[in-house]
């Protein structure tokens, strides 16, 4: 593979007939920032560097890729010559280096983890050209990989030249992480990930000691107290979405759950007073904010403040900059934001978050908590849809609640212990469909073993939730269909001790296990409860158990419709979620 990769290099420059390779714009920035490791290569060609050069024949300038080769080869030597070892050094010093990184640590016996590092420049093409499917949705890179080795639970991949193994399995999960700030650390393979995400947020604190406290005070504002002050608002926006639901022939539950999501964001989380167009644009820059983080062309070209992610980010950090003013001249308001603003170290009340740390965290807690949750309500809907017997025990359990109740107001500690079958239900949809990806990446600080591989000193290291939850023993079955939301779908399972899952993370594992986790189930089991009451029924309008499929790209699997359904009975609301069908 190497040395096919190499000779399309050297195809390339020497197809070029000018003088120089002049590479497209955007691969120039990555040239000026990879032209001193070119240098440090092996190679003694010379350095690769970048200039701007005036035609004589047009004014405008032009960039060009050049080389500092020995001066008679300059003269001597045709530019596709030249191109030639431009390029042939740059592969080498490449190639050269990735031997080096990707090479086991020889003070340990033990083997590297199986798998394939690809290219030696971008590593596995299959992750940019097939990283999911309409059958399985995102997150296929990694299932191939897994069914390629004897092990699934341990494998190693290349991603942009930084190679990676991925473990699964809780065993594994634990023995990897438990070493957390002592022999891996959290890091980011693109700087532009760390930029739009905030800088300053738990998922990027690599000192221990920061990071505790941290966690203490964002965890100030997300207490069992907090969410069950924030009850009302959950129902009153799940309501306000439900209340739609009867001016539509068809109803796409994604767009219905994500304005959940988003009310829950604005008004819950930062504590906005936003008016109808600014509500709009909110989520709107919300969803452009997103999709940047998930969307490696804006992470990998230059510029990322200037595109449309970029901007979406300044926007959200202005209105959370205007409320943090808002908070210093008005003081606290019950809202997440500001129990992070106000809150002090029980350890050392001197200690209090920074505005940067204030508006990293927050921005972490509303796409940790605020995007799992409409992602797993919108599988949620197409589940129940499938499998209307679960919908049905789902309906006769809220009944009972509001039997045992009345129409009191719905609060959490009534969802989290008379809804026990509405907790099965959301924990089986995100077992079935967890997030897709790795989550936060880690790097190891030296060398560690797991699973009888080792992990050298310098790989990234990183944990998959759908390989966990697939390979639990208390669950597989052989034609994986235990993984399939129409054929595998079985809330009761987790009802009997004798079934329950063993190895179930959803919101991670370890010191950096979600702190939003509490908030995200909230809004699901509020929602979910609300629906169960108000609507008769409904069915699927595109989906159906046999024909079933999933966007490519997402942070956690969708529907490909986004769920869409049309409903047969509404009751109308009161202000806790009164049930009693009435047509719509």
């Amino acid at each position: 593979m190497p040395r096919l990769n190499l000779a399309l290099l050297l195809l390339l420059a020497s197809s070029n007939g000018v003088d120089a390779f002049s590479p497209p714009i955007s691969s120039i920035h990555s040239l000026k920032q990879s032209s001193s490791s070119f240098a440090s290569g092996d190679s003694t060609l010379g350095r690769i560097i970048v200039t701007s050069t005036k035609s004589r024949n047009h004014d405008n300038d032009k960039t060009q890729l050049k080389c500092a080769l020995p001066s008679f080869l300059t003269k001597v030597a045709s530019p596709p010559v030249r191109n030639t070892l431009i390029i042939g050094s740059a592969a080498l010093a490449i190639y050269n280096k990735r031997r080096k990184v990707t090479s086991p640590d020889p003070s340990f016996s033990e083997p590297l983890p199986e798998g394939d590092y690809g290219c030696p420049i971008i590593g596995n093409l299959r992750m940019f050209t097939q990283s999911g499917s309409l059958e399985t949705g995102p997150g296929d890179f990694f299932r191939y990989q897994a069914s390629r080795v004897k092990n699934p639970s341990i494998f190693k991949y290349m991603f942009l030249s930084k190679p990676v193994v991925m473990v699964s399995g809780l065993k594994n999960v634990k023995a990897a992480f438990n070493t957390e700030f002592k022999k891996i650390r959290t890091g980011s393979l693109l700087k532009s990930f760390s930029k739009l995400f905030g800088e300053s947020s738990l998922l990027f604190i690599t000192d221990t000691e920061k990071h505790s406290y941290l966690r203490r005070l964002v965890g100030q504002a997300m207490t069992p107290e907090a969410i069950n002050m924030a009850m009302p608002a959950l129902v009153k926006g799940a309501n306000e979405q439900i209340d739609l639901i009867k001016e539509q022939t068809n109803t796409t539950m994604e767009a219905t759950v994500t304005n959940f999501t988003l009310d829950v964001a604005w008004r819950t989380i930062l504590g906005l007073d936003l008016k109808d167009d600014e509500i709009e644009e909110f989520g709107q820059k919300v969803d452009d904010w997103i999709g940047g983080i998930v969307d490696l062309r804006t992470l990998l070209l230059p510029g990322v403040r200037f595109t449309k992610a970029g901007k979406a980010y300044a926007y959200l950090v202005e209105k959370i900059e205007r409320k943090m003013d808002d908070l210093s001249k008005n003081g606290p308001d019950g809202s997440t934001l500001s129990g992070m603003y106000f809150a002090q170290d029980e350890e050392d009340p001197t200690k209090k978050m920074s505005r940067e740390e204030v508006i990293s965290n927050a921005l972490l807690l509303i796409l940790a908590g605020s995007e799992t949750a409409a992602s797993t309500l919108t599988v949620a809907s197409l589940a129940l849809g499938l499998n209307k017997d679960v919908f049905k025990k789902l309906k006769e359990e809220q009944l009972e609640v509001i039997a045992k109740h009345g129409y009191e107001e719905l609060t959490r500690e009534m969802l989290d212990k008379d809804c026990p079958y509405l907790d099965a239900v959301i924990k089986e949809t995100m077992r079935i469909k967890p997030l897709a990806g790795t989550g936060a990446m880690r790097f190891a600080e030296e060398t560690i073993v797991v699973d009888g591989a080792q992990i050298p000193k310098g790989h990234g290291v990183a944990f998959n939730l759908y390989l966990t939850h697939s390979n639990d023993p208390a669950v597989k079955v052989d034609d994986n269909s235990h993984m399939d939301v129409a054929k595998g779908y079985r809330p009761e399972r987790w009802l009997n001790h004798d079934t329950k899952p063993t190895e179930f993370i959803p919101f991670g594992y370890g010191p950096r296990y979600c702190l939003g986790a509490n908030l995200a189930l909230a809004e699901m089991k509020a929602f979910l409860a609300l629906f169960a009451r108000r609507v008769e029924d409904f069915e699927l309008v595109n989906m159906t158990p046999e024909n079933v499929t999933w966007k490519k790209a997402s942070i956690i699997p969708k529907p490909s419709d986004g769920a869409v359904i049309t409903v047969t009975g509404l009751s109308k609301a009161n202000a806790h979620g009164a049930v009693g069908a009435v047509p719509v």
